[in-house]
């Protein structure tokens, strides 16, 4: 069996895996991004091209042969949890804004000299 039908197969076991998939489909397809970025640091897999590897990342995740788990000790970070933005008091955004306004105008002044 050479390499072109091995990756036709694989490709039909993905897209059959995909179209039968539960309802977790679109966490697991951010797992498996997170799957292939990792895949990508390895040796092995850095003369692949990106989508063969997204595929192949896919095809682990979705097919049960790699778990959130071990994706997440392989990227070396522990369970997500949303970010905390701190509010800003009203006289410090009021502040914010004055400042992001002159930069604007010179960024406007710059983009008009440029296009005369």
């Amino acid at each position: 069996m050479t390499t072109a039908e091995i990756k036709m197969r694989e490709s039909e076991l993905l897209d059959k895996l995909i179209s039968d998939y539960g309802p977790t489909k679109y966490q697991d397809i951010v797992w498996a991004m997170e799957w292939a970025r990792h895949l990508r640091g390895q040796e092995q897999y850095r003369q692949l091209p990106m989508a063969e590897m997204i595929e192949k990342a896919m095809l682990e995740v979705i097919s049960g042969q790699v778990t959130s788990e071990q994706i997440l000790k392989a990227i070396g970070s522990g369970p997500v949890a949303p970010a905390k933005t701190e509010e800003k008091a009203p006289a410090e955004k009021k502040a914010g804004k004055n400042d992001d306004e002159p930069k604007k105008e010179k960024k406007e002044k710059k983009i008009k000299a440029e296009k005369e």
